[in-house]
């Protein structure tokens, strides 16, 4: 675990994808929004086959979305100095999420690739649920 103390620019990288992922809310509420467009379209006589891949879009999507607003506070606290190193936060994430060892000691960038990547998902789950709410309306 790397105990070394982050970098003003490190800091900086974490504050900058804590408020990129702290968009993930708006994301979400398109969704959500799409799901109720979806149902709408089902009660007035659409297309009732989408709908059967709503649930598990719909579960994907808070899934993902609980992740990022983690990521989002977790990046956060390494930018404001509450967790100093990346070894603090691998300790934390060990201590309450049993991390397993393997997986601690990563260096930042790949971190924040990660985080980039569940924001991918999660965008991509969101334009699956629209599509549906679209096609329930056909």
């Amino acid at each position: 675990m790397s105990q070394e103390p982050l970098t003003a620019s490190d800091r900086a990288a974490c504050a900058v994808c804590a408020d990129w992922l702290g968009t993930a809310p708006a994301v979400s509420l398109i969704a959500w929004l799409a799901v109720a467009a979806a149902l709408a379209g089902l009660a007035t006589g659409g297309a009732p086959h989408p709908i059967v891949l709503l649930v598990p879009l719909a579960i994907a999507e808070r899934y993902l979305a609980v992740r990022l607003a983690l990521d989002a506070r977790l990046f956060a606290r390494l930018a404001d100095g509450t967790l100093s190193t990346v070894g603090d936060l691998d300790s934390g994430l060990q201590q309450v999420f049993m991390l397993p060892a393997g997986k601690t000691g990563r260096p930042l960038a790949p971190r924040i690739a990660g985080a980039r990547r569940l924001y991918r998902w999660h965008t991509i789950t969101v334009m699956l649920i629209v599509l549906l709410a679209i096609f329930a309306w056909i």
